[in-house]
């Protein structure tokens, strides 16, 4: 069977938009996984810890952990391992843990690095990951510490929300 030039052209442009509309669909399938969702999220996570200067207002304080505490859970489990300490926290003293911990510097920059996530049963998430934190006490040359963090999440109401932290203490420590 020939195919005449007219065929082929009329053809070609149901089979490039059905192309598109099929690399569409896969992109949205990709863009909206749990995966995705929750690397986006630990990305905001680590721009609303950080802190740019010591001068932030007091308004964006409140912003950045009204943001951060619509990813706790009710009550969030600290693990400090190499202290041997656990402690369940609530969403509020959570908060509050962590405003005093930003108070301590001029500048705190988060980042996730290396994010391993794997789904050990339906609606929960575990993720391993190195953190990059940069901080600045007063005038002093920032100091970068790189250290491994383990994070327990589960879904609710279509949102992952934390559950555990297991941080290192160096990430903690000054």
């Amino acid at each position: 069977m020939v195919l005449s030039k007219e065929t082929l052209v009329q053809h070609k442009y149901p089979v490039i938009g059905a192309v598109l509309a099929l690399v569409l669909i896969s992109w949205l399938f990709w863009y909206f996984s749990d995966t995705q969702v929750i690397k986006r999220q630990l990305i905001g996570l680590s721009w609303d810890v950080g802190k740019e200067n010591r001068q932030e207002s007091t308004m964006e304080t409140a912003l950045k952990m009204r943001d951060v505490k619509a990813v706790l859970a009710d009550n969030c489990t600290l693990v400090i391992p190499e202290r041997n300490r656990t402690e369940s926290v609530e969403k509020d003293l959570a908060i509050m843990y962590l405003m005093h911990y930003r108070d301590r510097y001029e500048m705190i920059a988060v980042t996730f690095e290396e994010m391993d996530i794997d789904f050990p049963g339906k609606g929960e998430a575990s993720v391993q990951s190195k953190v990059l934190l940069r901080k600045q006490v007063n005038q002093q040359s920032p100091a970068e510490i790189t250290a491994p963090v383990k994070l327990a999440l589960k879904k609710e109401n279509g949102d992952w929300l934390l559950t555990q932290v297991d941080i290192a203490a160096a990430l903690l420590d000054d």
